[in-house]
C-alpha cells in the first residue's frame, strides 16, 4: 500500500501478472516501454520493451541499459490503456543475449483510493438485470406495460441482438429483472426498484449471482454481486414509493475492472448533457 492516503497498489495473480507482461512486449513503440530505477535514486531509465519470455518471468530490453545494476532488485513502472502498474525486478545480463528483467517479484496495479461513481440516471441508460428466481417472477406478474411481455423476454430479445454472447447465457435467463441503474463504479453499483420487487432485496449481504450490465447499449457480465443497503427513495411530485440498493462486485478479475473503469472514464469525457444542465 502507498503512504499517500489517495493510491492504493493492488497485487496482481500471476495469470494477470503475465498477461500485462506479454502486453507490454506486444504493444506499440509508444506503449510498449518500462521505467526503471533503484530506491532513492532520482535517475530513471526509460526502456523500451522487446519480448516477454514466460518460462523465466523476463522481459528483454533495448536501450540504454545501466549495466552496473546488474543483479540488483528494481523498481519498475509501465502503462497500459491508461492503467499504471508498478513492482520489483532484477537487472539480467548475459554474455551474447539481450539485457532483460526479472519480473518474478509481485507486480500491482495502481488505483485511487477515492472510488469515484458515476451518476447514470437520468443522462445514460445503464440497466441491471439480476437473477430474483423463476418463481418469483411467476408470484409478481411483473410485466412490461408496453409490451406485454415479461421482463426476462425482454432481456432474452436484448441478448439475442448483442455480439459475443455465449447461447448457454441465453438460456440461463430464467428469473431475471431489468432495474435502472442509478450509480456506478468500478466496484458496484446502485438501483432503483418499486415495492413489488422490494421483496427480492430485503437480506444484506445477500449474494445475488451473475448480473448483466447494460451500459449504454453494451453488455457487461459481472460474475457476482452482493447487497450492501437498501433504503426507501420517495418519488419526487409523486406519491409512489422507489426503493434503492447499494450492491458491491464479486469475484471482479483485472480485466473486468480495466473494462469497467475505462468505461466510466469513456463517459465522464462526453457528459456535455451534465454540464448544460449545471449551467442552466
Amino acid at each position: 500500500m502507498s503512504n499517500n492516503s489517495n493510491i492504493l497498489f493492488k497485487a496482481l495473480n500471476d495469470a494477470e501478472k503475465n498477461s500485462k507482461l506479454f502486453q507490454l512486449a506486444n504493444g506499440s513503440t509508444s506503449s510498449n516501454t518500462v521505467t526503471i530505477w533503484k530506491k532513492g535514486d532520482s535517475t530513471k531509465y526509460r526502456l523500451r520493451v522487446t519480448d516477454f519470455i514466460r518460462a523465466k518471468t523476463e522481459i528483454y530490453l533495448k536501450g540504454n541499459i545501466p549495466e552496473e545494476f546488474a543483479g540488483d532488485v528494481l523498481l519498475l513502472n509501465f502503462e497500459l490503456n491508461g492503467m499504471h502498474f508498478f513492482g520489483k525486478c532484477t537487472l539480467v545480463i548475459r554474455d551474447n543475449m539481450p539485457a532483460s528483467l526479472n519480473c518474478s517479484h509481485d507486480l500491482y496495479k495502481s488505483e485511487r483510493r477515492n472510488n469515484f461513481r458515476l451518476l447514470t440516471y437520468p443522462h445514460h441508460q445503464v440497466f441491471v438485470s439480476i437473477n430474483v428466481g423463476k418463481e418469483n417472477i411467476e408470484k409478481s406478474n411483473v410485466l412490461n406495460l408496453n409490451t406485454g411481455q415479461s421482463q426476462t423476454t425482454l432481456f432474452k430479445n436484448f441478448l439475442n441482438i448483442m455480439k459475443d454472447v455465449e447461447e448457454k447465457d441465453i438460456d440461463e435467463l430464467e428469473g431475471y429483472l431489468r432495474f435502472r441503474v442509478i450509480d456506478i463504479s468500478v466496484t458496484g453499483i446502485a438501483f432503483q426498484f418499486g415495492k413489488i420487487e422490494s421483496q427480492f432485496f430485503k437480506d444484506l449481504n445477500k449474494n445475488l449471482g451473475v448480473i448483466y450490465i447494460d451500459f449504454n447499449g453494451e453488455l457487461i457480465k459481472v460474475p457476482d454481486a452482493k447487497i450492501l443497503y437498501v433504503i426507501d427513495k420517495p418519488v419526487t411530485n409523486s406519491k409512489a414509493i422507489l426503493y434503492k440498493a447499494g450492491t458491491q462486485f464479486q469475484n471482479v478479475d483485472i480485466n473486468l475492472d480495466e473494462l469497467l473503469a475505462k468505461r466510466i472514464n469513456a463517459t465522464l469525457r462526453s457528459s456535455e448533457s451534465e454540464f448544460e444542465d449545471f449551467i442552466k
